[in-house]
């Protein structure tokens, strides 16, 4: 009973973020247990859920930090520490929290929360990333994940080093709604473009952070080399045949983006999670099961 009030609590705190939310809930985890050796219920002793995460949410509503993602500019948030912070880059992927789009991790606007799309999609649930799934994903999982933007940044590099000789001095320098470049730039830029996924790449593959992060970076760093790779080969498509839209190229990279980032992090985590359940003997909840065919 303790468990199902914790994680009804949790459902209703997705505003909040994640370092809050894990205070308040450790919190309340503590006093579910006192409260479950005195033999007492939660709901006669705390409320309803949704009544509880209420009053937690208006007590903290003042209690923001000084500089945080809340706020906002005409009503658009602006953030300005950046994805070097854990709690900023933990965004990107934050289950618990059932909106699509949250501030993003640097400037004004927002970004995809990879966490909620794939609860949307009924990859996993919102409880599904604890602390003791995320130690039963294999090694060598978080090892392919921090992997793939490793290979698609060395392969556009690689790629680029190729054609290099036979690119003209001047290239695109931008690509607008039709496809068409808006500029011309000196060749040379296109290293930095390239590094725009090579860096986030090298970046991801530290081993000496928590592995939720560990995922975190290796989603943020794939959907990064991904855009560098789709403006190099839109840029050396265009170099070389004028006439076509090759910008496009940089618009459809956006779902792919996406779809990578989302698979870096939920592939090993359901590894974790079948690891998990077979530790401990049970079978995994329908929701993270592949749906079966009907006839």
């Amino acid at each position: 009973m303790t468990a199902e009030y914790l994680r009804a609590v949790r459902a209703h705190l997705g505003r909040l973020s994640r370092a809050d939310r894990r205070r308040v809930l450790d919190a309340l985890s503590a006093q579910l247990d006192e409260l479950a050796e005195a033999g007492d219920d939660p709901v006669t002793a705390l409320g309803e859920p949704a009544h509880y995460a209420a009053g937690l949410l208006d007590a903290l509503a003042g209690d923001l930090p000084e500089g945080s993602a809340s706020r906002r500019v005409f009503g658009i948030p602006v953030e300005t520490r950046g994805p070097v912070s854990a709690e900023v880059r933990s965004r990107v992927w934050d289950p618990a929290n059932p909106s699509l789009f949250v501030p993003r991790l640097f400037g004004i606007g927002w970004t995809v929360n990879l966490g909620a799309v794939a609860v949307r999609a009924g990859l996993i649930r919102p409880d599904d990333t604890d602390a003791e799934v995320l130690r039963s994903i294999p090694e060598r999982d978080l090892s392919a994940a921090r992997g793939v933007p490793l290979v698609i940044a060395g392969s556009t590099a690689a790629a680029l080093a190729l054609v290099w000789r036979s690119l003209p001095s001047s290239v695109a320098s931008g690509f607008g709604m039709t496809g068409r470049p808006r500029g011309e730039a000196p060749k040379w830029t296109l290293t930095g473009v390239a590094a725009l996924g090579a860096l986030p790449a090298l970046w991801a593959q530290r081993k000496n952070v928590p592995v939720e992060d560990r995922l975190v970076r290796a989603a943020s760093a794939t959907s990064l080399s991904v855009i560098s790779a789709s403006v190099v080969a839109a840029t050396v498509a265009q170099a070389r045949r004028p006439c076509g839209r090759w910008g496009l190229l940089t618009g459809a990279a956006l779902p792919v983006a996406v779809a990578g980032s989302l698979a870096v992090v939920v592939v090993p985590l359901r590894s974790g999670l079948r690891r998990a359940w077979h530790a401990a003997g049970a079978a995994p909840p329908q929701s993270t099961l592949p749906k079966e065919k009907t006839p």
